[in-house]
């Protein structure tokens, strides 16, 4: 959840009477060019797309007033194709003042102007960083080689810096490249981000996130248990907790109880590991998912090929335990409709107590639309349970 004062929490349960909007608009460098406030109105802007299963995780369009010309877009202006970017802020009136509250930093995208008798405006769309690390932008100019030895969050850093990306916030980590990693003319650099960041493990809990947050930097972190984070929120059938009812339904489609992982950089798999949630073994005794209760549901990572990023025994295993965990969570999920919470970001864990549809624990939020103007709020989000022993 994002960072903020008493007096925002305050005013976010109290009835909203006034949302502001502010924009600091900045050059690729992120040296801010101009400020505006008046230009944009909750009226007009659009919602704020967020989703947890996305490498963009945020995105959205915004509709600004252009009877000045101010933003009339063309090569040299203050609106054009070039990488300048947008910091989005939501301003709520407290007692204290108008308080602004961090929606994230965006590259502005394909500018559109409208000018017809009613209304002469400018509409832009904005995509979070990782937008420069895809398609046309996210391309090596020459081949690079991360040689092997380097540490994980190293190559991360080098990468990224070759796509001029300056600001970044990266968890330590004890993994090296394995080998001489080459990326030739042409591929992409955030998939090569990735898949170094899929290298990262431990034993214990497994894995690593890469993703920009809400002030523009790039996170490099471990991935966060939800099953041991306390939730940021509560959500009930009370007025002061903004809830305003939700959906549960069981949906089983990504739930697996078998796991097949291979790795190793040829068409024959060097390293396997294999879990099956049977209860005729001592460790899965009595399983309310196990193969002999709800039948054996399979799923093969990599659609059952070997996963070059997968390059030792241990990984492979750390994997399938981590997809088992993940697997066995897909089983409850949750609509919820809110009054508007402009705090939360994509895996937020909150707490939703409705007895009335058995909506009861902890939750994570995966995905959900941020209204600008006061409307209801719509998130989904999973019940998060324990998938292993």
């Amino acid at each position: 959840m994002i960072t903020t004062t008493d007096s925002i929490i305050k005013t976010l349960t109290s009835p909203i009477s006034e949302v502001h909007v502010k924009l600091e608009l900045m050059d690729h460098n992120e040296n801010i060019l101009d400020v505006f406030t008046h230009h944009v109105n909750s009226d007009t802007i659009g919602d704020i797309s967020v989703s947890a299963d996305r490498d963009i995780r945020r995105m959205f369009t915004l509709k600004l007033d252009n009877r000045d010309g101010k933003f009339t877009w063309n090569e040299g202006s203050l609106i054009w194709i070039d990488h300048k970017k947008i910091k989005l802020w939501i301003g709520l009136r407290t007692p204290f003042g108008i308080k602004y509250v961090p929606q994230g930093v965006f590259i502005m995208t394909q500018p559109e102007a409208t000018n017809t008798p009613q209304e002469n405006t400018v509409s832009i769309s904005g995509q979070d960083q990782w937008y420069l690390l895809t398609g046309n932008f996210g391309r090596f100019t020459h081949e690079t080689t991360i040689n092997a030895g380097t540490n994980i969050k190293e190559a991360i850093k080098i990468l990224a810096q070759g796509a001029g990306i300056k600001n970044m916030i990266l968890d330590d980590t004890d993994i090296v490249v394995p080998y001489d990693l080459t990326y030739q003319i042409g591929q992409n650099r955030g998939t090569a981000m990735k898949e170094l960041t899929s290298k990262c493990y431990s034993d214990s809990e497994y894995f690593y996130d890469i993703y920009f947050d809400i002030n523009g930097y790039l996170r490099f972190e471990k991935y966060q248990n939800p099953l041991f984070d306390s939730p940021c929120w509560t959500y009930k059938i009370d007025t002061s907790t903004l809830y305003a009812g939700s959906t549960r339904r069981l949906d089983d489609t990504e739930l697996f109880n078998h796991i097949l992982v291979l790795g190793g950089s040829s068409n024959t798999a060097e390293f396997r590991t294999e879990i099956v949630i049977d209860d005729t073994l001592s460790e899965w005794a009595n399983h309310p998912l196990s193969i002999q209760k709800i039948g054996n549901r399979f799923y093969a990572w990599n659609d059952g090929n070997p996963d070059s990023n997968i390059d030792t025994q241990s990984q492979c295993d750390a994997r399938a335990k981590f997809e088992l965990k993940k697997r066995l969570q897909y089983i409850e999920k949750v609509s919820i409709n809110i009054a508007p919470n402009y705090l939360h970001e994509a895996n937020d864990v909150i707490e939703i107590i409705d007895s009335n549809n058995g909506c009861v624990g902890n939750y994570q939020l995966k995905q959900f639309s941020i209204p600008i103007k006061p409307k209801i709020m719509i998130a989904e989000a999973i019940k998060i349970k324990e998938g292993l022993p």
